[in-house]
């Protein structure tokens, strides 16, 4: 804790805190100032001015503490990674990389350069770690799922796809081929344990969030690829009506929606992707004045000029010139 009325020199610190490590500036500052800061308060001081140590200087932080390896900014150390790297022990590799370089690697720095480049060793373990599960055990994970191991080493180095779950695992092995991206495979009878292949069903996940909102519940196979076909036809139902042609409600042009409105919009857009483009947006709930329309229609302007001079689409200004027929029929 820094004494009360005590200060750490700004300009002292720019001038000697990236040589020696931590305790070297503390050192130095104690017999220049004649009382020792934290090493926190040295570090957020520092921080504060945007100061940092030198490269060879983090490599003494102690035994344990080891500097951080940014690969993406060490062409030159990641090349000589590329070349050297034999699949020897962590030890060995980051041995010969303080010869190299003149500072040493931590285990976890060197996994982390395996499994960015896809290098990390694969086959039995020869040295150190835990005895490996043989393929098939199984174990339950925080979601309740349980979970298998279907091979002993990863495909993707570092990762965990050597295990599944098991009613995916359990599916795949029942139609012979793997589950397509973009499904997922439901329990029918909503009961994880049950692992019959005719109570899994594949369901593309593009329908999960229909089927939940129609609020039919399903209690079998049948009745659950019941309403995967409701949720297919609202779905299919929606794209239609997305994809017809409309007006605009801004320049009273004719439009499909492009791809993009189609993806966003849970409703059919009433305005044009070169209305938006400018700036312009239909209002919602805009109200017009129909006699407005009705005296600039009666001045000469044709219906499409009226609707692009008020900024409506063609069928408001055509409803209005009905409204005006209607009134005179009751007269």
């Amino acid at each position: 804790m820094m004494p009360r009325g005590r200060r750490l020199d700004d300009a002292w610190l720019v001038e000697h805190y990236a040589r020696g490590t931590i305790d070297d500036t503390r050192d130095a500052f104690e017999a220049e100032f004649g009382w020792r800061p934290t090493r926190q308060t040295l570090y957020v001081h520092a921080n504060r001015l945007g100061l940092h140590k030198d490269r060879e200087c983090s490599a003494r932080r102690k035994d344990a503490a080891q500097r951080i390896a940014r690969w993406s900014a060490m062409p030159e150390e990641s090349a000589w990674m590329a070349e050297h790297d034999r699949g020897q022990r962590t030890d060995l590799l980051a041995d010969e990389f303080e010869e190299r370089f003149g500072w040493r690697l931590n285990r976890n720095q060197v996994n982390s350069w395996r499994a960015r480049t896809g290098t990390q060793p694969k086959g039995r373990r020869l040295y150190g770690g835990r005895p490996r599960l043989p393929v098939g055990t199984e174990r339950v994970s925080k979601d309740g799922y349980l979970v298998v191991k279907v091979a002993d080493e990863a495909d993707m180095a570092m990762s965990k796809d050597n295990w599944k779950l098991k009613h995916v695992h359990v599916w795949e092995q029942a139609n012979g081929r793997p589950l397509p991206k973009g499904s997922c495979v439901y329990f029918a009878d909503g009961d994880k344990g049950n692992f019959d292949p005719a109570n899994l069903v594949e369901v593309p996940r593009r329908l999960v969030g229909v089927m939940n909102g129609l609020g039919v519940p399903w209690h079998d196979a049948e009745s659950l690829r019941a309403v995967m076909a409701m949720a297919e036809v609202r779905v299919r139902s929606h794209e239609v009506l997305m994809s017809a042609e409309r007006t605009c409600a801004v320049c009273g042009r004719r439009f499909v929606p492009s791809e993009r409105q189609r993806w966003t919009y849970t409703k059919p857009p009433k305005t044009c992707p070169d209305c938006l483009a400018q700036g312009r947006k239909a209002g919602k709930g805009r109200k017009y004045d129909h006699d407005q329309l009705r005296a600039l229609a009666a001045s000469g302007l044709t219906q499409r000029e009226v609707a692009e001079r008020v900024g409506c689409c063609v069928d408001v200004v055509r409803r209005a010139m009905r409204e005006k027929g209607e009134q005179s029929c009751t007269h």
